[in-house]
């Protein structure tokens, strides 16, 4: 119930809409049982006099010696009124007009109702849908740990239509064919209420039927769109991946790897499909035994007894038949409703994840850095009992270049991640002049600071769109300017369409040197304060490492930068460098002193930067000693 309630909340800004729509599905319903009543004057027009077919029709005889039954007063003296005045052959024609004046009105009705609740449910789905997009930028980056981008990317496609059409079918078809059913059945007792009560005799079977149907379907369609989420994974995977998988000769084992997701996914939905595809025919069955029924025990009525008027047995079956169809989709709403409030439940999971970094209450937002930053005691997990860091402590002043160094998987881009604050530690504190991060706003936080990583994303835009990012309107000339301090504008220059150039997803488009220029133009034109640099040059050949050095001087000019080193030059420019082994800091000092201390940089230097510098670092070595 509390899921029914929290989706009600959602159709609140288009109540508007929705009433008119739900004023057009009560006159649907109106029309639609004034259509049914016409059965009666129309047989009897066509088939008996006026006056005595009036007589006939709009009372009805006692059956086997039960009461009188008459139909509803204003139907009997609308039919007076229209149908015993003047000759049959004009009868026919007034009958005939009324016939085509409500079926018009109630397909004008149904067609209103239709588009009117296709912008309701539109506008859920659009607010959901944008929710759900904000709760995703919200997350922390534990939230994805684990997570396959495609299940997540699921939730946003697959379940959204999963509830779009359960809001479709359970407010349309829900209003309109309870409608449609209570109108036919008040036909059937207006007729005889001795016959309709022995058809509603079923009634308690078909309500266990649908019970015990919907209960399976919301197990089963959970299960069949978890399928569907993994399915939609591995072809995320497969194409973000595809050079990989290439590079490999892994297309066999991709190949046989969707095959199996895609048969788990085409099992569920069979076996969704054997649960939901039973409930209509049971029910159309069960109508058609009782109509038949009805049929066997009216024409009795008639032939041996003449209790029951012949228009007016036509009226009962043709109502009493009028009910399969909203029933039979009554069934299929149910199975509609339950996909929905699974795939609810899969939106709203995510939606009710809280956020690990978030701005605390009455938090202001950090000011311009002045001084320094301080790690000070600063110790992070993962995992609860699985420590990353341990009790990290130094400081960046303001204009300094501070490198970290260590092996792989000591710590050292988590102790970036926490500066930018995607995620916040578990003991200790970092401070910006003196205030714990936070104690400041997570976006003051980030515009001060300038990210660029060994791993460049870029964007399916233009060139200018995405050195453009994240700095709005920011004209053509700063643009431009950035560009050309990065060493970019002349290969830019080059391509078709200069600026305007499409460079495909993740810059695929373009060499890896060009693409790390153009992230580092984008941060020239953040023109931040703090500089977060995973060394951009570790995978580039000679020449394009030459150039993105280049830029990469101009980009740490005056600026506070916290490098991790992986290259000698880098580590020879450090104002201070910090050795981290096991998630501690093992040393922190300049080149020359960490180099006469033999100590952790000492052997990091010989193992790992000696051997990616050229024949000239040897001679540096010598001189420093």
């Amino acid at each position: 119930m509390r899921l029914y309630l929290r989706l009600l909340d959602y159709l609140r800004p288009y109540l508007g809409h929705l009433a008119v729509a739900l004023a057009c599905m009560v006159f649907y319903g109106v029309t639609n049982f004034a259509s049914l009543g016409l059965i009666v004057p129309l047989m009897s027009v066509l088939f008996e006099r006026p006056a005595a077919a009036l007589t006939s029709s709009l009372s009805v005889a006692p059956v086997q010696g039960l009461p009188h039954t008459s139909l509803p007063w204003p139907f009997r003296s609308f039919g007076e009124r229209w149908f015993l005045h003047g000759r049959q052959l004009a009868a026919l024609e007034r009958t005939c007009i009324l016939l085509l004046v409500v079926f018009f009105l109630k397909n004008l009705a149904d067609y209103v109702q239709s588009f009117l609740m296709a912008s309701v449910e539109q506008g859920v789905i659009h607010d959901l849908r944008g929710e759900l997009q904000k709760r995703l930028q919200e997350l922390s980056l534990s939230f994805y740990h684990g997570r396959r981008t495609g299940a997540l990317v699921s939730r946003v496609t697959n379940d959204m239509e999963y509830l779009r059409a359960a809001l479709a079918s359970s407010i349309s078809n829900l209003v309109k064919d309870v409608l449609t059913l209570l109108g036919a059945l008040l036909w059937v007792f207006a007729v005889s209420w001795q016959l309709a009560l022995l058809s509603l005799t079923l009634v308690p079977v078909a309500a266990v039927l649908l019970t015990v149907v919907g209960s399976k379907m919301r197990k089963r369609s959970w299960r069949a769109q978890e399928r569907m989420a993994d399915l939609t994974a591995i072809l995320h995977e497969y194409l973000a991946c595809v050079r990989v998988v290439k590079a490999f000769g892994a297309e066999d084992f991709e190949r046989r790897k969707f095959e199996r997701a895609n048969a788990d996914s085409s099992r569920a939905y069979v076996g969704l499909r054997r649960v939901s595809a039973a409930a209509g025919p049971f029910s159309e069955l069960a109508i058609v035994v009782v109509a038949l029924a009805m049929l066997w025990f009216g024409g009795r009525a008639i032939l041996a007894g003449h209790s029951l008027a012949p228009q007016s047995f036509t009226l009962f079956v043709g109502a009493l038949l009028t009910t399969i169809s909203p029933t039979r989709r009554l069934t299929e709403v149910n199975a509609g409703i339950q996909q929905g409030l699974s795939a609810a439940e899969r939106i709203f999971g995510v939606l009710d994840t809280a956020p690990g970094v978030i701005d605390r209450p009455g938090v202001r937002a950090l000011p311009p850095l002045r001084d320094r930053i301080r790690f000070e005691h600063v110790s992070f997990a993962y995992r609860p009992g699985r420590p990353v860091l341990q009790d990290i402590t130094f400081e960046l002043k303001r204009g300094e270049i501070v490198a970290l160094v260590g092996s792989s998987g000591a710590g050292k881009s988590t102790v970036m991640d926490l500066l930018a604050r995607f995620y916040d530690p578990s003991d200790g504190r970092i401070t910006f002049d003196g205030v714990d991060l936070r104690g400041g706003t997570v976006a003051s936080l980030r515009a001060q600071l300038g990210i660029v990583t060994q791993e460049t994303f870029l964007f399916h835009d233009t060139v200018r769109a995405n050195v453009a990012y994240g700095t709005a309107g920011a004209s053509d000339e700063a643009i431009r300017a950035a560009a050309t301090a990065a060493c970019a504008h002349e290969f830019i220059s080059r391509l078709p369409l200069t600026y305007d150039t499409i460079i495909g997803e993740r810059g695929s488009k373009l060499p890896g040197g060009e693409r790390q220029r153009l992230a580092i133009a984008r941060a020239l034109l953040r023109n931040p304060l703090v500089l977060l640099l995973d060394e951009a040059t570790s995978s580039l050949d000679a020449e394009s490492e030459g150039a993105v050095n280049d830029a990469l001087e101009r980009l740490m000019h005056d600026r506070t930068v916290l490098v991790i080193a992986h290259r000698l030059s880098t580590v020879r420019r450090a104002d201070r460098i910090v050795a981290i082994e096991h998630g501690r800091v093992a040393e922190c000092g300049s080149h020359r002193e960490l180099i006469r201390q033999d100590g952790v940089y000492h052997r990091l230097y010989h193992n790992q930067f000696l051997t990616r510098s050229d024949a000239h670092s040897s001679a540096a070595v010598s001189a420093v000693r």
